[in-house]
């Protein structure tokens, strides 16, 4: 299947800024001692997170083992503590990594593209000049 220039082009930056702006929700199986499903894992959007913070596993635990004592005890449903994954950083980073390579390549297309039409795109100037100067009656003055 061949895409016409424009349509990579567009691809490509969209999918690089949906990459850049959107987060990845991959984690949700079990990380160290905490299980599939007793915390709800997040992460923020990739720009704003190339650099974040160390996560205190020792606190999730903590908060983890709280929710099961006060699911135990009280006789609810578990309610699971939200944590920002350990790994959110590395993820972001890869991220950023992709979207830097696909707006790269449509860069790269589109430049590509640009300039293969590029006679085509002076032809028609020239076409248009040469017949607003071969019939000057067809257009009023203001337009000449």
């Amino acid at each position: 299947m061949r895409l016409r220039d424009t349509t990579v082009i567009f691809l490509c930056a969209f999918l690089g800024m949906m990459v850049l702006f959107m987060h990845l929700p991959v984690f949700g199986g079990p990380y160290e001692d905490i299980q599939e499903g007793q915390v709800d894992w997040t992460c923020s959007m990739p720009l704003l997170s190339l650099a974040p913070a160390d996560v205190d596993i020792d606190k999730v635990r903590e908060a983890v083992d709280d929710a099961l004592v006060t699911a135990r005890t009280t006789g609810q449903s578990y309610v699971a503590p939200e944590s920002r994954h350990p790994l959110c950083g590395g993820l972001a980073r890869t991220q950023v990594v992709l979207a830097l390579l696909a707006l790269a390549g449509a860069f790269w297309r589109g430049r590509r593209w640009w300039r293969s039409t590029e006679d085509a795109r002076a032809e028609k100037r020239f076409k248009r000049l040469h017949e607003s100067v071969s019939n000057p009656q067809g257009r009023s003055r203001l337009f000449r």
